[in-house]
């Protein structure tokens, strides 16, 4: 089980290493999913409507220009209520974590994996750390990379 951020950071470079994946993935996509769902009940609203329109997206309800709009909006609503609040703060990191995977929907296809879920657990962890979960979110959406 992993316990540190750092242990993480190493899986996830074993994911680079033997498959590098997009970080808009099928597999990337299932990980942030989950990982927002570990902390859902700690989501601002804004949060909670992205993680909406991400669903409705993945199902093809939604489309990528819908997904586009909610990561300005996203962006916006930090600006607008945040202004001069540290990114480590858990409702800031709550919605820079939903970021990710709304910014993976427009560049898909980049392979920085390691640094796009390190960032994303970064900010999901600073709201409330679930290492092992994380670990083992990993281990089973990227199995055929471990």
């Amino acid at each position: 089980m992993a316990h540190t951020a750092k242990e993480l950071d190493e899986l996830l470079n074993d994911i680079e290493l033997k498959c590098d994946p997009p970080i808009g993935s099928k597999e990337s996509n299932a990980f942030m999913l989950e990982c927002l769902s570990l902390i859902r009940h700690k989501l601002p609203p804004i949060s909670l409507e992205a993680v909406e329109v991400l669903q409705a997206y993945f199902m093809g309800r939604a489309t990528v220009e819908a997904v586009n709009d909610m990561r300005v909006r996203c962006w916006e609503h930090i600006a607008e209520h945040y202004k001069g609040v540290e990114a480590s703060n858990p409702e800031v990191s709550a919605i820079r974590a939903v970021i990710f995977p709304l910014g993976a929907q427009r560049e898909a296809e980049q392979r920085d994996i390691v640094d796009h879920l390190s960032f994303f657990l970064m900010f999901i962890n600073q709201v409330e750390p679930h290492l092992d979960e994380e670990e083992r979110l990993l281990r089973r959406h990227f199995a055929k990379c471990i």
